[in-house]
């Protein structure tokens, strides 16, 4: 008898737990258009407890779905969340206004053209967003109000097709308050505009870590933000790279930018560490940078790696800026700085770029200890250290910033003539006074084998501004 009970109540338990797997691989309500209906999942998430665990079942998803508790969502298989219409006046796909919440291992598809809003839109504090992966005819995440937040291995694509990032497009800073509307009309009528790929608005101590993005507007903007770390990111095909408007204490860091217009921009920043970054290939535009820093102050640029851009390292109306033991290497211009004062530069190295570098009303700013590799130079005792300065021309970027045409006749002679002129009064030259003689071996075996990539790059570049004015003149 007490047997017979026992085994009675074996299969009970087995019925229910094999009961309980079934209605756990149940089908989801699936609409006509092959998407599990939004109220699916829109429903686990608001009967949810908060702190609750939930896994999200593999398919696609209707947008928009809202998080406003404190909860884990963890894709499970392939999961798509969508917003297939081009209305901008539609919600985000993803919008989080919690703290505490991981959102993890899903993708957004977002369709919404010329939208104020991001494909996903964050404003809480805590929150975890990992290996997310966003297409989007505008911005990818926009983080607003929101702070000691981790964005990590996320992927950022931008499906606007065919906008050139190189014209005249001014960026509207107004558009980024997440509540403004975009009042575009028809998706149809208008002309599809490139948004930022992760976008911060007075949001601080956020740590953006090893993420993709291509073929957006700015691929990390950070405006009014404080205390952001960017590391070991990557961006490419967008006009900035990373873009920094009134921030402080940023730490930029490890990350990876080429084919941008400007690798990283720095506006009206102060206390930046921009550490061990390399920026590559900036050059199809007439004002492409590696490196631009412009009313930056108390800040150090140290240990990047600066190769193939038009122009390397820009500092203007800079102060206080401590730039050591960086690697410019194969630019058209290694470096240019204007109006800038109290800045120190020592320890970097100038390898194979067609022109140097070039200062223009800087004279306050230190120049010592450097590497050039067309330095003439004499070390008369031995300490490593050339007798002999090296100086930078400011005939050059005077004169072509005055009649950006006048960069056709660069190393023309009459120009190098005219240039030996305009360098016999010695007190317009900026002078790196005891320039380094050598170069660590590893640097030298580099430097070596990359001088004849020179002249090539030089005319290369002079073939691109000859097109670039050709086009434009043609246009007018």
């Amino acid at each position: 008898m007490q047997r017979g009970w026992k085994q009675r109540s074996i299969y009970f338990r087995l019925s229910i737990g094999a009961f309980l797997i079934l209605f756990q691989l149940l089908p989801v309500r699936v609409s006509a258009t092959g998407f599990i209906e939004q109220d699916a999942l829109q429903k686990q998430i608001d009967q949810a407890l908060p702190g609750s665990f939930l896994t999200i079942p593999e398919g696609m998803y209707t947008g928009p779905i809202r998080i406003a508790k404190p909860i884990t969502l963890v894709a499970q298989g392939s999961v798509i969340i969508s917003n297939p219409s081009p209305d901008p006046k539609d919600e985000p796909v993803v919008v989080i206004s919690s703290d505490h919440v991981t959102l993890q291992g899903i993708a957004i598809s977002d369709k919404r053209v010329n939208s104020a809003e991001a494909s996903l839109v964050l404003k809480g504090s805590h929150n975890v967003l990992e290996q997310v992966r966003i297409e989007t005819m505008g911005t990818g995440i926009q983080l607003r109000e929101a702070t000691d937040n981790t964005l990590h291995n996320i992927v950022v694509t931008g499906k606007v097709k065919d906008q050139s990032i190189y014209g005249g497009d001014v960026h509207d800073h107004a558009s980024h308050g997440a509540s403004s509307a975009n009042s575009g009309g028809a998706a149809q009528n208008v002309q599809a505009r490139k948004g930022n790929g992760i976008d911060l608005f007075q949001s601080h101590h956020n740590r953006i870590v090893a993420n993709q993005i291509t073929n957006v507007f700015d691929g990390i903007y950070l405006e009014n933000s404080n205390g952001n770390q960017i590391v070991q990111n990557k961006v490419e095909k967008s006009r900035y790279g990373y873009h920094f408007m009134g921030t402080a204490k940023s730490l930029v860091q490890e990350n990876t930018g080429s084919e941008n217009v400007t690798g990283a921009m720095l506006m009206e920043t102060t206390q930046a560490l921009v550490l061990n970054n390399q920026f590559f290939k900036q050059k199809n535009n007439p004002s492409a940078q590696g490196i631009l820093l412009y009313d930056v102050t108390d800040s150090q640029i140290k240990g990047n790696h600066i190769e193939g851009n038009r122009v390397g390292l820009y500092l203007e109306n800079s102060t206080g800026v401590d730039i050591r033991g960086n690697r410019l290497l194969l630019n058209f211009i290694g470096m240019q700085v204007k109006a800038s004062a109290a800045n120190t530069f020592t320890e970097n190295q100038f390898i194979s770029n067609v022109i140097q570098g070039q200062a223009q009303d800087s004279e306050t700013d230190s120049f010592n200890g450097n590497y050039w590799d067309n330095l003439q130079a004499l070390d008369t005792n031995g300490d490593g250290r050339s007798e002999l300065p090296f100086e930078m021309n400011p005939f050059y970027l005077a004169l072509t910033d005055a009649v950006p045409p006048y960069q056709l006749f660069f190393q023309a002679p009459g120009f190098v003539f005219l240039e030996s002129l305009f360098s016999s009064r010695t007190d317009t030259a900026i002078r790196d006074e005891s320039p380094f003689v050598t170069i660590s071996m590893d640097a030298k075996d580099q430097a070596s084998s990359t001088p004849w990539a020179t002249g090539l790059l030089g005319a290369l570049f002079l073939a691109g501004s000859t097109t670039i004015m050709y086009k434009g003149g043609k246009r007018q």
